[in-house]
């Protein structure tokens, strides 16, 4: 594992842990056994066995892999267990998971490994705080990073949307998508509203 920063980061730049990645690539699999190696874009890598049994000590992920402190750089070798639990959805059908942070015990889909950590942690369970992004956007660049953002979650809705009604009622995806065009629409409006007045006079008419 590489070295992080000691300055402040975000949720964007640090190594995750994502709970909807591992189901999505069928890492967690219902009632059985699996083992990867994960691997990250900062080049860190390790190897991850699962289990997702009926009993709750038969629902974690164990996580090997070793480790450079700071100061000495001494490598550290790291093995163990993050287990998970399930509450009822909000949709009323079935049950979520989450991992419950091994530091702090809470409930978290995603866990996060920065500020010198050699274990992965929920963002409660640091004394420094990581960032989302949006959090450390200027005023001028806020409105702009929220557009690009929701412009993107945007198109990925559109590829899976493929039902515009169901049962003569406008499908979930359908009702998402009517809800992120309208707020891409009101950060696109107030990313130039906020612009110096005089910038604005260059501005077309319809911007306004």
């Amino acid at each position: 594992m590489g070295r992080h920063s000691t300055g402040a980061v975000t949720t964007g730049e640090v190594t995750r842990l994502e709970l909807s990645y591992l189901l999505k690539n069928g890492i967690l699999k219902q009632g059985g056994f699996s083992c990867c190696i994960l691997s990250w874009t900062n080049g860190s890598k390790m190897n991850c066995y699962s289990n997702l049994g009926e009993a709750e000590d038969d629902r974690f992920i164990r996580l090997t892999y070793s480790f450079r402190a700071w100061g000495d750089g001494q490598a550290i070798q790291k093995d163990y267990k993050i287990y998970l639990t399930y509450l009822p959805s909000n949709l009323g059908k079935g049950k979520v998971p989450y991992f419950v942070c091994p530091s702090s015990g809470r409930r978290a889909r995603v866990l996060y490994m920065c500020y010198g950590s050699p274990i992965f942690k929920c963002r409660d369970a640091y004394s420094n705080r990581i960032y989302y992004q949006c959090q450390q956007s200027s005023r001028l660049n806020y409105h702009n990073d929220r557009y690009w953002k929701l412009d993107k979650e945007l198109e990925r809705c559109k590829d899976r949307s493929k039902k515009a009604t169901y049962q003569g009622k406008p499908t979930r995806l359908k009702q998402r998508i009517a809800k992120l065009r309208d707020k891409k629409e009101y950060h696109d409006y107030l990313r130039w509203t906020i612009l110096p007045k005089s910038m604005q006079k260059h501005l077309p008419d319809f911007f306004f």
